[in-house]
This record gives structure tokens, C-alpha cells and sequence, in this order.
């Protein structure tokens, strides 16, 4: 059976999705790594000599060097984090082009939990901008946006659902007639 069009389109865009997440995973993990080496004593007197100015030494070295080792840390283990599932998004795409089962499954997995997401997207940053911002133009374009992301893994969620493309995939049922 032929690859319908728009599995392709949807691998592709998986694709993509897969090779961001994999760059910022990246640039999580080594700017983590730089700031769990780099003593912070270094960073802040370059920044003195830099500005030029007398300002009064930190008081607690100790405390500003264990949070940036703890924000390090968090660095590296979020950028651990987006770069597997950016590994696991071109796995999947790669199902997805030679229509793979599973890879149906874990896209309807997926997209169920991106349109949950959209979902309290919308209602938190409507929360947060109506109580800090009186911006209205920014609300309404942040809401949009995350209406139109909804509107999207709403029809790839059809999409997938369609009878061709669940016969691509092999999940179709195969149809039964009652005979009397």
C-alpha cells in the first residue's frame, strides 16, 4: 500500500520537531556543562574588570556558587530530557514513514498530550497575563497561537484516524458482514 500524503507531511514535521528538540537538548547539556565547570569567581570578576566600576564583593561566594552548580545540574538534566525525545521523535518518524504500527500508536499518544497541553496553556497564560500584564494585544496573540497548535493536533489527530491511513499503519479492522 502507497504512503498517503499526509503521513509524509506529518513525518516531516516530526522530523523537523525532532531535530530542534535534539539542538536545544544539546545546548541544554553543554550550557550546563559550561557552568558546572566554569568557577563563578571567574565570571563575576570578568564582569567587574569589564564594566570597570568598584562594586562591593558578594558576600556569600559559597551560596551563589552552590545555586549555580544547582542550576547546572538542572541544565543538564532537562537537556538530557529534550534530547531523548528529540531522539524518540525521529524514531518515530521513521515509523511513520514505513508504517509502522507502533509509530501510529505513539503519535496518537503524542498529539492526545500536545492538545492537553495547548489546553492548559490557553488557561494559564490567560490566568497569568489577566492578573500581571495589561498588555491585551500580546494575550490575544498568545491565545492564537495556541488555538492554532490546538487546531493542529486536532486534524492530525483525524487525520490519523481516517480509514486509508489506519489501513497504512495496519490498524484497520477488517470489516464483517452478517449473513442470515
Amino acid at each position: 500500500m502507497n504512503r498517503p500524503t499526509g503521513v509524509t507531511i506529518i513525518a516531516i514535521l516530526t522530523i523537523i520537531g525532532g531535530i530542534l528538540l535534539c539542538f536545544g537538548g544539546i545546548s541544554l547539556l553543554a550550557l550546563g556543562a559550561f557552568f558546572a565547570t566554569v568557577p563563578i569567581n571567574t565570571i563575576i570578576s570578568e564582569q567587574q574588570q569589564q564594566q570597570q566600576q568598584l562594586q562591593p564583593e558578594i558576600q556569600n561566594q559559597a551560596e551563589l556558587e552552590a545555586l549555580t552548580q544547582f542550576l547546572a545540574g538542572i541544565g543538564i538534566v532537562i537537556g538530557a530530557i529534550i534530547l531523548a525525545v528529540g531522539i524518540g521523535y525521529l524514531v518515530v518518524s521513521y515509523g511513520l514513514l514505513k508504517g509502522k504500527g507502533w509509530a501510529w500508536t505513539v503519535t496518537i499518544i503524542l498529539t492526545i498530550i500536545a492538545i492537553a497541553i495547548q489546553i492548559i496553556s490557553i488557561i494559564l497564560s490567560s490566568m497569568f497575563n489577566a492578573s500581571f500584564s495589561s498588555d491585551t494585544n500580546a494575550l490575544a496573540s498568545e491565545i492564537i497561537s495556541h488555538i492554532i497548535g490546538l487546531a493542529i493536533n486536532g486534524v492530525i489527530l483525524y487525520y490519523l484516524y481516517r480509514p486509508n491511513v489506519k489501513a497504512f499503519f495496519g490498524k484497520s479492522q477488517p470489516s464483517t458482514t452478517i449473513q442470515r
